[in-house]
């Protein structure tokens, strides 16, 4: 893989995982990405994670970017929020654990279903928000309001690409966290891993939010669709599915790739943008349940909530190290998250 050659590289990379920017001022990490959530926060999926605690698997996603500010803090009732899983490999969903919730009370909380979709008997958890759950069979859930576990250096980003008048620039010695001290809505669920694991130990994870009207948002792997995917087509991406990915998306991520790695002149050949491109799609998080490896020390493998996503992603698109075989600017300098994670559950920060 080539390697990063100079700083304008890495920012224009930038600029273009930012699209969402436009809009608000956090269109970072599928923070408010897409027109259609753009609309209602509370359906935007922020991140996701997917990770092992000894015989459990832990999956957790976040809606509401820079909730109790620019959203509100509950989740919407009646609107479906999914972990899908495929246990199979053919990119199909075999399971699906859906929490659902009622009308926030005049405390804020909201009753709590957790549903083991196509199971005879599918309701398997059911509580309130801001508390944690037991889950039929084992396991737990929590949904309420919780730390940012999404971290960058947004202002840097302003001042240098935006030009907003600053004199910040990525790794000046005055790295700043702009999500820090930001609150989103989590949902976290730890159950045992035997529940979503059939022949194999690997299995293919994904999220989703819906209403009657169909699929609003999805995700997978981190970041990556909202560099490659064109602000036009991300409510058509979010409409389709994993198993569509290769077929619809190849070759928008390949043009993607080429554009956003050529922009100094020495970038992906077609060969390595068709190769890179097969190892993003489809859009999943591929987890060894057996393994505590995560996405970017075993690459691609689940997502936990410390690793620095952003710089791994920024590595990727644009091809690696620099000409000299020496690292040039592979990232923005805010490697963790302002405040620690928890070792125990529901594992993301409490609330600011």
């Amino acid at each position: 893989m080539k390697k990063i050659r100079n700083i304008a590289v890495l920012l224009l990379v930038a600029a273009a995982m930012i699209m969402g920017l436009s809009a608000t001022t956090i269109g970072a990490a599928d923070h408010l990405d897409a027109p259609l959530i753009q609309q209602d926060g509370r359906t935007d999926i922020n991140d996701i994670y997917a990770f092992t605690n000894g015989d459990n698997t832990v999956l957790a996603m976040t809606v509401n970017p820079l909730a109790g500010v620019l959203n509100g803090t509950a989740l919407r009732p009646a609107a479906q929020y999914d972990f899908v899983i495929d246990n199979d490999g053919d990119y199909q969903e075999d399971i699906v654990y859906r929490v659902q919730a009622g009308k926030p009370n005049g405390s804020g909380q909201q009753q709590i279903n957790l549903y083991d979709v196509g199971a005879l008997n599918p309701r398997v958890a059911n509580g309130t928000s801001e508390s944690t759950i037991s889950v039929d069979g084992g396991g737990s859930l929590y949904v309420g309001l919780r730390d940012d576990p999404f971290f960058f250096d947004l202002v840097a980003f302003q001042d240098q690409v935006l030009g907003a008048g600053g004199r910040r620039t990525f790794c000046d010695g005055n790295e700043n966290d702009f999500f820090a001290g930001a609150n989103v809505t989590a949902i976290v669920l730890e159950i045992p891993s035997s529940n979503l694991t059939a022949a194999s130990d690997s299995i293919n994870i994904w999220t989703r939010t819906a209403d009657r009207n169909g699929t609003i948002d999805r995700m997978g792997k981190p970041v990556l669709n909202t560099v490659l995917i064109s602000s036009g087509n991300k409510d058509a991406y979010n409409a389709t599915t994993p198993a569509e990915d290769v077929a619809v998306w190849s070759g928008e991520f390949e043009a993607s790739l080429l554009a956003l790695s050529g922009l100094d002149g020495t970038g992906y050949t077609q060969a390595e943008a068709e190769f890179v491109t097969s190892l993003l799609l489809p859009d999943v998080l591929t987890l060894d349940t057996t393994s505590d490896a995560g996405f970017t020390t075993a690459p691609l493998n689940g997502r936990q909530p410390a690793e620095d996503v952003i710089d791994f992603a920024l590595f990727v698109v644009t091809g690696g190290l620099g000409a000299n075989g020496s690292p040039v600017l592979t990232g923005d300098c805010v490697d963790a998250n302002d405040v620690p994670f928890l070792a125990t559950f529901p594992y993301l920060a409490p609330a600011n």
